[in-house]
């Protein structure tokens, strides 16, 4: 992927990155850029928290009430610090780089596609990147099988 700074050059080398980068800090940040190919977000019965899991048995529970997050070292199992804007869920994040991050999750009008929107914000310049990815709802038995399997 052609993303300056994030994404590797030509013949597997790298453009714009980090040096003294450790291996676990790039793969978190391919994780950051390719989204997972399901994604299922679930109301946790709990004040102020949202539950994502995705199709790599990932677990991120979305605090929206401000609350201290623990800093997790399982990869999958995270918390992360978000508020709501209007309908749209925004995440306030960091990349494993230490650059500031969000993803807004939002339905679109008729609920059919849930849109997750990454905006990284680079450097010293400020300069912002928006990666968008789409959602379509899985039909009730194809969820209901993932439900069971997780």
């Amino acid at each position: 992927m052609g993303i300056p700074g994030v994404g590797g050059g030509p013949y597997g080398g790298r453009r714009g990155g980090s040096q003294g980068e450790s291996d676990e800090d790039r793969q978190r940040m391919q994780e950051v850029i390719e989204p997972p190919r399901s994604l299922m977000l679930a109301d946790a019965k709990k004040d102020a928290e949202i539950d994502a899991f995705d199709d790599q048995q990932r677990k991120t529970a979305i605090f929206t009430d401000g609350r201290k997050l623990e800093k997790s070292k399982d990869a999958n199992n995270q918390e992360i610090a978000a508020h709501w804007d209007g309908n749209r869920l925004v995440t306030d994040e960091k990349t494993p780089r230490g650059q500031k991050m969000s993803r807004t999750y939002e339905l679109s009008y008729d609920g059919a596609q849930l849109y997750e929107t990454v905006r990284l914000t680079r450097g010293r310049s400020g300069s912002q990147v928006s990666i968008r990815y789409v959602y379509d709802q899985a039909d009730a038995k194809t969820a209901q099988s993932s439900r069971t399997r997780q």
